[in-house]
């Protein structure tokens, strides 16, 4: 899909506030409501607009983790099950597959250290195919932004 200017201009209005309505997005992009509302349906259909979220304060809900992952081998079925377990974990918010030593980075959001520990016993720890796993706890976010330059 080739996005043009416009369609960039409606990409950054929505990416900071996604409840403008059509009429607001018209007016700071020099369309008409309609034609707003048209090009936001084909980005969403086109899945260059994935979802419309509320973001939550997550130091508000319990504590944020970072996990690397490193395993015993690299054979494609192993990486493919270890996704999917991931994938399906509700407390596993982000996952990126890297390259280097690591071989996958988690993003993993518990109510308590606690419960985190009990996750990654469950989940990590007791898991042949992980040869080890470093947990970093987030003290503090400098930066968050869901946004994409566009």
């Amino acid at each position: 899909m080739t996005l043009d200017e416009t369609d960039r201009a409606i990409l950054r209005i929505v990416q900071s506030d996604n409840r403008l309505s059509n009429h607001t997005i018209a007016q700071q992009v020099n369309l008409s409501e309609t034609a707003v509302r048209r090009r936001l349906e084909r980005l969403r259909r086109e899945g260059v607009i994935m979802a419309d979220a509320a973001l939550l304060d997550r130091a508000r809900l319990g504590q944020t983790l970072i996990v690397s992952v490193t395993f015993h081998d690299d054979a494609p079925d192993i990486y493919e099950r270890f996704r999917a377990a991931m994938q399906a974990d509700p407390n596993v918010t982000q996952i990126y597959s890297i390259a280097g030593e690591v071989d996958f980075l988690l993003h993993v959001h518990a109510p308590s250290l606690a419960s985190y520990e009990q996750w990654a016993e469950a989940s990590l720890l007791q898991d042949p195919i992980v040869r080890r796993y470093e947990t970093s706890v987030v003290l503090s976010t400098v930066k968050f932004t869901t946004e994409t330059p566009v």
